[in-house]
């Protein structure tokens, strides 16, 4: 976004270098992660600045500001000081602030910082939504279990590295020296071990209480293949099946040796 030049490298922005041409950002829609906007003024009132800076007639500013307002789910109250707005509220502004000119690419920074569940999730419905209608939605987020909600195509970065890149699912089976753990809670978790031990798939069992079985294995579909017609043909009874080191947050932590921030 031009906010910080490379020390070294080269970027392209729809094939284009923005350090040499900066015309590539009328394309793009940015929400940045602090804030600075006018208490003093109404949304549909900032929105339409940011639509007239962008070369729409004043009327044409109004007219996209109802729109874009609309679409972030804020007519109700588009004509409210900022001043009044809740955190989330004023994320949803600033969304709709970057897609007045229209662009093939929002970036998002941490647009979800200090917002309510609420707020979270009615963000991420309109990020979904930009995604349906086509657009490129780059997201850049420390709230990990939430990103997972929005997509899977992920992007892992640690001190400047480029630590891995794809579908979260790929990326934990690509991690073969570190063993998968499926955690069972049932009335006998010994019972089911012994039933489960002879596995070749299954690397360790151990328990971390009465009622939880663990099991380590490098191959978890083989061992979810075969539990469901283990557990029903022996009768165990079962009250949850779990994969606890499978989201994003336990694999960006094996990934970072467990320093990532």
């Amino acid at each position: 976004m031009g906010k910080l030049k490379p020390s070294s490298g080269s970027i392209k922005l729809f094939g284009t270098d923005p350090w040499k041409n900066p015309a590539p950002y009328a394309r793009v829609g940015f929400v940045p992660e602090h804030e600075k906007m006018h208490d003093w003024m109404t949304a549909h009132g900032f929105v339409s600045l940011f639509a007239r800076l962008n070369g729409l007639t004043r009327e044409e500013a109004k007219s996209e500001a109802d729109r874009v307002l609309n679409f972030v789910g804020l007519t109700d109250v588009a004509h409210k000081q900022l001043g009044r707005y809740s955190k989330g509220m004023r994320q949803r502004v600033k969304i709709a602030h970057a897609l007045v000119n229209d662009p093939e690419l929002i970036v998002l920074d941490e647009p979800l910082q200090g917002c309510d569940p609420l707020a979270r999730t009615t963000i991420m419905n309109v990020i979904r939504e930009l995604g349906k209608m086509g657009r490129t939605v780059l997201v850049s987020s420390h709230i990990l279990n939430e990103i997972e909600r929005i997509t899977e195509q992920i992007v892992i970065l640690h001190n400047g590295r480029l630590l891995a890149l794809g579908n979260l699912h790929a990326i934990r089976e690509k991690m073969d020296n570190i063993p998968h753990t499926i955690s069972i809670g049932c009335e006998n978790p010994k019972e089911l071990a012994k039933d489960i031990i002879n596995n070749a798939a299954v690397y360790g069992i151990s328990f971390p209480s009465g009622d939880r079985l663990q099991i380590q294995t490098h191959n978890l579909n083989a061992v979810h293949r075969e539990l469901p017609a283990l557990i029903v043909t022996n009768g165990h009874k079962v009250s949850s099946i779990d994969n606890p080191d499978d989201d994003l947050e336990s694999i960006l932590n094996h990934l970072t040796g467990g320093l990532a921030r």
